[in-house]
């Protein structure tokens, strides 16, 4: 008997074929969005995890303005605090015993490099880097070489650029042992990254480094920058951050009561911010997804509510051969699930299959859980059991012999 109510649901969706499939529109969409935002959105939370982890878990930062939101205050507020510079740096690896390293974060942004008479839109962002800085940025060397702690020590006028530049100003010709110009002061590039592509829009090879000595000529030594410090151990986290936070205030002139002038982030603020950003962008995907699933189930009813109108007839000859309510019950059921596991199904198979693509032909890393999958065909079930089960009892109530009398 099951297997003749299935046979039947299935010739019933097959010879209204147009119909069926402008009906599972909704639900296609609606899975595929749900898919692909979901691939997206675990691509980010993965390479925003990496790119954290590579901090190290005794990390901080130091920031003049908050990292995240502001807390209701003046944003000016911020903006006039005292820059974080980079003379800092040796007063907190002097009065901070428990920290490990300090590297400056120096960036310019909206810059512009030449060679010859060859140069780039004014849109590179220049670096002032140090030691450790290269450990901690995600990087990597393809051609030449980073620079040593020797050509820190000896000031060299060195330059390590991105592929964007590269591409831009030497073409097809390999850049290491060439010049390139910053601020009309000229730097021989001893290396070159490996391609990293965009992220966020922002284009991550479109940069230049140079040591942070020839950046503070350049931009001068009064530029805010941001400080990462790394402290000894996980066990000396908590005291290298006071001890960090006692010797700005102290070097900064602060009061008792005066509040901090400046920010404290760590790894997990960060990563917790992170994961609540993520978590909005994913409820915006849902609901974006749930409105597509909500037009497509109300269309999977609408189609059953039609479909017995027309089969008010075989409804009652059914009933008269000795069909029961149930039987009824479970035949409009299974046409209106089939319907929507089969728009599921086709959802699931479009969203998994366009997040391949861009995978494929983009840098950009996305990943569609299994159980993302699973919950896919449960929903699309779950909407199938929903939609039909009004068409489904309204078709089981029908009186046998009205039925019959129905042309």
């Amino acid at each position: 008997m099951f297997r003749d109510i299935i046979l039947i649901a299935f010739n019933t969706l097959r010879m209204n074929k147009m119909r069926s499939a402008l009906t599972m529109l909704g639900i296609i969409i609606g899975i595929m969005v749900i898919i692909l935002m979901q691939a997206g959105i675990e691509g980010l939370r993965k390479e925003i995890k990496t790119e954290i982890d590579k901090l190290g878990s005794t990390s901080f930062f130091i920031t003049k303005t908050p990292s995240f939101g502001h807390g209701g205050h003046d944003w000016d507020e911020f903006e006039r605090r005292k820059n974080i510079t980079a003379d800092l740096i040796p007063i907190i690896k002097r009065d901070c015993p428990s920290v490990a390293q300090v590297i400056p974060i120096m960036e310019n942004w909206n810059e512009e490099v030449s060679y010859k008479n060859k140069k780039t839109e004014r849109t590179v962002f220049v670096i002032g880097v140090s030691e450790g800085w290269f450990e901690v940025s995600g990087y990597e060397i393809e051609q030449g070489r980073f620079f040593s702690d020797n050509d820190y020590q000896l000031n060299q006028k060195y330059a390590v650029i991105g592929k964007s530049i590269k591409n831009k100003l030497y073409e097809a010709s390999d850049a290491v042992d060439k010049y390139i110009f910053i601020e009309n002061e000229r730097f021989l590039v001893i290396g070159e990254f490996k391609e990293k592509g965009s992220k966020f829009g922002q284009d991550m090879d479109n940069l230049a480094c140079i040591s942070s000595f020839y950046y503070e000529k350049l931009y001068g030594k009064l530029r805010n920058i941001d400080i990462l410090i790394s402290a000894k151990s996980t066990e000396v986290m908590a005291k290298a951050t006071d001890e960090v936070i006692m010797s700005l205030r102290r070097e900064r002139n602060l009061k008792a009561d005066d509040e901090n002038d400046f920010e404290v982030t760590t790894k997990d603020e960060i990563t917790n911010k992170m994961n609540s950003i993520i978590a909005i962008i994913y409820l915006v995907a849902l609901s974006i997804g749930g409105m597509s699933l909500l037009v497509g189930s109300i269309g999977i009813m609408n189609m059953m509510l039609v479909s017995i109108t027309e089969r008010t007839n075989e409804i009652g000859i059914r009933r008269s051969l000795g069909a029961n309510k149930k039987n009824i019950i479970a035949q409009f059921l299974i046409e209106s699930v089939m319907l929507s596991f089969t728009g599921g199904a086709i959802g699931i198979t479009l969203g998994v299959t366009i997040s391949q693509l861009i995978s494929h032909f983009t840098q950009y890393a996305t990943f569609a859980p299994a159980w993302t999958i699973a919950t896919a065909f449960s929903v699309s079930i779950l909407i199938g059991i929903i939609a039909g089960i009004y068409p489904a009892l309204k078709a089981s109530d029908l009186n046998p012999i009205d039925a019959l009398r129905q042309e």
